[in-house]
């Protein structure tokens, strides 16, 4: 009840212009309490998961804009791909409760994230200073996380939300390894580097610690494409002839690699077991799971192929996807037999569905070639657009970060999750306004 309570504060705090506190808490139950509130404390109901809780502020705060708002939902051209996918997506629901037969509570739970990109219509309404002003606040908030997760590492103990830990080995010291990166780390961390809040010693001390805390869980595909997208920032901020230079040299380099990768590639083990899963030939084919587990890129390329390789043998599966089921569901035993996919622990069975280690996986099986399209086409658009205005300090990092989402998406399930895309939207309006004001100014001169 607390928790509701908290909720309802939040949307009463709108109601009484005091914004930025209401976002914040919006905030808070969208990232589990900023990542230290265990799920199992907010469960109410029907509730399940702080992001219920979230839910619940966006659609109060929505309704209530649009009641007292005349031209609320008016159409723009981001609007308009919105309203394709949010069509879609009742498309979805419709045959996922009326020919897969689910219930439902199920299909709530499994699509309620795709909701949550509504809040686009709620941070195009907010001013422009207010939605600043969240971000520096956001900012804040991601540092003191940031800083709890750099000192797990110190003290040996999880301080944010519990998830599994190893060790590491460098240069024969023996380190914790944490898994419980904060949810909004990362964006913070291009915003600490190219566009801080800050001045002076504190600008430089957000810089190291975000940064530090974005590495030190020493995840290769982080560190790699992390090192990428800024090599991306320091590419297109030079002169046009210098861009192409570069780009030649690197395609260059990268074709010599390719080649040298291919040949060991196709007389390689995982060759042969990607040429199973294509093929279909599944039933003569035995996965070690214990082995494939350490094997951690064929793991993920199996996955995607496996669960794609069902909707090539159901077509009636491939635009709309196999229906928005939840792992716990009966009918999952039913549809599906996966043989790739991590090992329960009480079962002793494949996971079908959930995963985190790849996002497309799930995005395939839900939502077909269609949904999963516009879901991407949506996060596209806004990279397309951050680029196009990548002179404004909004727009870079935030292009940079989205180099950064897609390039881990394929080693965690983070586009699945609300703050992916909830961030960037809110620069993405900020941008618009600026953009609106600088018009008006000139049109006033």
């Amino acid at each position: 009840m607390i928790f509701l309570g908290i909720a309802i504060l939040a949307i009463f705090l709108y109601v009484r212009n005091y914004k930025v506190p209401a976002l914040l808490l919006f905030f808070f139950f969208i990232t589990s309490g900023f990542n230290l509130v265990p799920e199992e404390i907010t469960k109410l109901g029907f509730i399940s998961k702080g992001s219920d809780y979230a839910f619940l502020i966006l659609m109060g705060i929505i309704f209530i804009d649009s009641v007292f708002n005349r031209g609320y939902f008016n159409r723009d051209n981001f609007t308009k791909y919105l309203i394709a996918f949010a069509s879609f997506l009742l498309m979805c629901i419709f045959y996922s409760k009326f020919v897969v037969k689910l219930g439902w509570g199920d299909i709530l739970r499994t699509s309620r994230y795709q909701f949550f990109w509504i809040a686009y219509f709620l941070f195009r309404y907010t001013a422009k200073e207010t939605l600043k002003i969240l971000l520096k606040c956001l900012f804040v908030v991601s540092l003191i996380t940031a800083f709890l997760f750099l000192l797990q590492i110190f003290i040996d103990r999880n301080i944010l939300l519990e998830t599994v830990t190893s060790y590491i080995r460098i240069f024969g010291v023996k380190i914790s390894r944490f898994y419980n990166q904060p949810y909004m780390l990362f964006f913070f961390t291009f915003m600490a580097l190219y566009h801080n809040p800050f001045k002076g010693i504190l600008k430089y001390l957000s810089m190291i610690l975000l940064t530090a805390a974005t590495l030190g869980a020493f995840h290769r595909n982080v560190l790699g494409f992390f090192l990428f997208s800024i090599i991306v920032g320091y590419v297109i901020g030079l002169p046009y002839i210098k861009r192409v230079y570069f780009a030649v040299i690197t395609s260059t380099l990268l074709l010599f690699t390719l080649v040298f990768a291919g040949h060991k590639f196709v007389h390689s083990r995982t060759f042969m077991d990607v040429e199973a899963v294509m093929s279909g030939n599944l039933s003569n084919t035995e996965f070690d799971m214990g082995n494939l587990g350490n094997a951690t890129f064929t793991f993920r390329v199996l996955h995607l192929l496996e669960r794609n390789q069902y909707l090539l043998d159901h077509p009636q599966a491939m635009l709309l996807g196999a229906g928005l089921i939840p792992e716990d569901s009966k009918l999952v035993e039913q549809m599906f037999d996966f043989k790739v996919g991590l090992i329960e622990e009480l079962s002793g069975g494949t996971t079908q569905i959930n995963t985190a280690d790849i996002s497309y996986s799930i995005l395939l099986l839900r939502l077909g070639y269609l949904g999963t399209f516009l879901y991407l086409f949506l996060i596209g658009y806004l990279m397309v657009f951050f680029y196009k205005k990548r002179a404004n300090g909004y727009a870079l990092f935030s292009f940079l970060y989205l180099v950064l989402t897609i390039g881990i998406s394929f080693f965690s399930a983070n586009l699945l999750h609300p703050v992916t895309f909830l961030l960037p939207l809110i620069t993405y309006n900020i941008i618009k306004k600026s953009e609106s004001e600088t018009t008006i100014n000139e049109l006033e001169k």
